[in-house]
């Protein structure tokens, strides 16, 4: 592996609320990233939806008040849990937009929400990939990310298939024109990565949800980006760390530059 340009801590379904999830080990986690990070390159810290269990309000403020404050850069979308009981007015108010987009000297990310009020399916919308194309065509020579809580590409060890993103055929189409490296998301609480057409596909574990399959653990996810590829670091919520899986990054095309 290459010098590391970019170093992403990629949680997602927290499921605050939830029984068994308690907001300490939540803060204690998120404590352990911020003294990580003043050790790291360019840290971010990427959080792909489900944040609480059943998107209440009280629910949405203990989060927010684990994260307010945060001296690393945080990148936060919703997920289907969090679409619940129309939570999404609460995300709004307390976290910002739905869609988000985060660059740097490094990277260009865009995140998705594809997630819909008290659906479990997920869907990113034909209105939006235009947007998608333009963002990710003004990005030259940064490493191009896509982030959302649902996956494209049905994830092994989780049952039977019925969640993956309805649009999944359209948006993979629009991510490969884009010529996009990587593709984060959550939502099947466990950890995985698929290689399709060059584009980098990994599904982060739950961080604290006890909804886990079968041998699967608590964890989140150490991303460090590389000029020539990028390597998956698990950690647990005991705070071990162990490789998961590393791959080769796309080359960008010279008419993309």
């Amino acid at each position: 592996m290459g010098e590391t340009k970019k170093t992403i801590f990629h949680m997602s379904d927290i499921h605050v609320g939830e029984d068994g999830v308690e907001t300490d080990d939540f803060r204690q986690i998120v404590d352990s990233i911020e003294k990580r990070a003043a050790h790291v390159t360019s840290p971010l810290l990427l959080i792909t939806g489900d944040l609480t269990a059943e998107g209440l309000r009280e629910e949405y403020e203990e989060f927010a008040g684990v994260v307010e404050g945060l001296s690393v850069p945080m990148v936060v979308i919703p997920g289907n849990h969090d679409e619940r009981n129309y939570g999404a007015v609460h995300f709004e108010e307390l976290l910002g937009e739905r869609f988000k987009t985060y660059e740097d000297d490094s990277i260009a990310l865009y995140a998705a929400d594809s997630a819909e009020p008290d659906n479990d399916a997920g869907h990113v919308g034909r209105t939006k990939y235009e947007e998608i194309s333009d963002f990710f065509g003004q990005a030259k020579e940064k490493v191009r990310i896509f982030a959302l809580h649902h996956h494209l590409i049905p994830v092994p060890h989780t049952g039977r298939e019925h969640n993956v993103v309805e649009d999944s055929g359209a948006v993979l189409g629009v991510l490969d024109l884009a010529n996009c490296s990587i593709v984060l998301n959550g939502h099947r609480h466990v950890p995985w990565m698929w290689n399709l057409n060059n584009m980098v596909h990994y599904t982060t574990g739950t961080l604290l949800s006890r909804r886990i399959r079968g041998a699967t653990i608590q964890v989140h996810t150490l991303i460090e980006i590389s000029e020539d590829d990028v390597t998956f670091t698990l950690i647990e919520k005991t705070g071990s760390a162990s490789l998961f899986s590393r791959s080769e990054l796309r080359v960008l095309p010279r008419s993309s530059l």
